[in-house]
């Protein structure tokens, strides 16, 4: 009895933590147009003085290593979204909705026309990040 008792207080709590896990990331399936981003972190970062450029030089690159894998970092942060909304299809096994979201975010960042840490802030911003 006492096994039986421990297996589904153990079965409750992992069922619990699970939906937790499920809702705070955003795939819960209860609302099918939700984005999910699947395996990915779709984020970009701003940073000065990356390895190869000068210390007051600020370049843009996804946060996430399998978005980022081969790609090197940018001035220009509209080929740093690019590369994220493609990737988001192409290894995140990310939904459409995340996708869609992504291309507007990326249209966000087009039309700010600006090339600092604000512009990374809005993109991530416009992700819900």
């Amino acid at each position: 009895m006492h096994a039986q008792t421990l297996f589904l207080a153990l079965f409750a709590a992992a069922t619990a933590s699970a939906a937790a896990v499920d809702r705070r990331q955003g795939n819960n399936n209860n609302n099918a147009a939700a984005a999910d981003f699947g395996v990915c972190n779709p984020t970009m970062d701003f940073q000065l003085g990356r390895p190869g450029r000068k210390a007051n030089e600020g370049t843009f690159l996804p946060v996430d290593d399998l978005v980022a894998q081969g790609q090197q970092d940018a001035l220009n942060p509209n080929i740093i979204t690019n590369r994220i909304c493609d990737q988001l299809t192409n290894v995140c096994e990310a939904n459409e909705a995340a996708v869609a979201l992504c291309e507007s975010a990326q249209a966000t960042v087009q039309g700010l026309g600006t090339k600092d840490a604000t512009t990374a802030d809005a993109f991530n911003a416009a992700l819900g990040f």
